[in-house]
């Protein structure tokens, strides 16, 4: 009797334990939603929906992937990384492999080995090792907004079932968040861009000096887009040539005065066909002036003509830092309207 009591009184210590673990995790996820409900910085949103969830499932890697209007991924959040790790990673993920069957069967993925997967398509140069693989997508209303990824559980463990349910039931209120967040920023955004028209419009007509204007374009074409750093290049008389008159930004003072061919550069090939060209690595493109790429420290860039096709007065160039993501498709169109106008 002695022996079944002990048995007895094991099992239920174990239940408790059980229960008070399940309790505690609960706990961790209503901090979580409560944690990323609380900001309307979509960037940051999205960086604590990732930490959120990292420490949801204890795992010691993570990241978002935002998916674009192509079907791969427009933005990639990572959490976890050092910055020398970031550094060496030759390329972001780009939507292949588990990430594109993500993408494709928006369903919850869980894996105790990424390399023994078929669907795996290996990581880039200098990405660190990984194993275990948990991903769940985040929907918006009803479009598939992105994915969640966890990798490398601590203590070698697989992910569960417990840690797949916990992470489904953030990404429901990830995805809340994230819609309350970009409506927001569209509102910011829509405000930013008619006070940005309104001063330029009261400059025009007021008569100030047009070096005075066109440098106010080139700081609002900065706040506005959320870029490092924008340059405005204006053709020479001839138009052989273009000048970086006007720059904001990081590096700016580097940049002013910088000469480039109209016939050798990206600059020159917009303002000869007034469409904007998208770049992916400014400073390692060699379509760029050689000029540009070594004064201009950009990685993601765009490229705006100022005017219309045929009668183009300058060529903006908006870039973020050499590994970030590309700017919001939000953010170009935005500028866009803004340069033409």
């Amino acid at each position: 009797p002695q022996l079944r009591l002990d048995d007895l009184l094991t099992q239920l210590q174990s239940r408790l334990q059980t229960v008070l673990a399940t309790r505690d995790r609960v706990y961790a996820l209503l901090e979580a939603v409560v944690a990323v409900g609380a900001n309307l910085d979509l960037e940051m949103v999205l960086k604590q929906i990732v930490e959120a969830a990292i420490t949801l499932v204890r795992a010691r890697y993570g990241a978002l992937g935002v998916i674009g209007d192509d079907g791969g991924l427009a933005e990639f959040v990572p959490v976890g990384l050092a910055e020398e790790q970031i550094a060496g990673i030759h390329h972001w993920p780009e939507g292949l492999g588990l990430l594109g069957a993500l993408i494709s069967e928006p369903r919850p993925l869980r894996l105790p080995n990424i390399a023994g997967s078929p669907k795996s398509h290996g990581f880039p140069a200098g990405h660190p090792p990984m194993r275990s693989f948990l991903g769940v997508p985040i929907r918006v209303r009803t479009r598939v907004y992105g994915n969640l990824y966890l990798t490398e559980k601590e203590g070698g463990a697989d992910f569960d079932e417990e840690d797949e349910a916990l992470l489904v039931a953030l990404a429901a209120a990830a995805g809340v968040a994230i819609d309350n967040a970009r409506l927001y920023e569209e509102a910011r955004r829509q405000q930013r861009w008619l006070r940005a028209s309104s001063e330029m419009t009261r400059r025009l007509l007021s008569g100030a000096p047009s070096d005075e204007v066109l440098a106010l374009i080139t700081q609002q074409t900065l706040d506005m887009s959320g870029a490092n750093l924008v340059v405005l290049a204006v053709p020479t008389p001839d138009r052989q040539q273009l000048v970086i008159q006007y720059a904001a930004g990081a590096a700016a003072d580097d940049a002013i005065g910088l000469v480039l061919p109209a016939g050798r550069s990206l600059s020159g090939q917009v303002m000869l066909t007034g469409e904007p060209v998208t770049v992916a690595d400014f400073t390692h493109d060699e379509r760029v002036a050689g000029a540009a790429r070594e004064h201009l420290p950009l990685g993601p860039a765009i490229l705006l003509p100022l005017g219309e096709p045929g009668d183009v007065r300058g060529v903006f160039t908006v870039g973020r830092e050499p590994g970030s993501m590309p700017l919001p498709p939000q953010a170009i169109e935005m500028i866009s309207t803004f340069a033409a106008q």
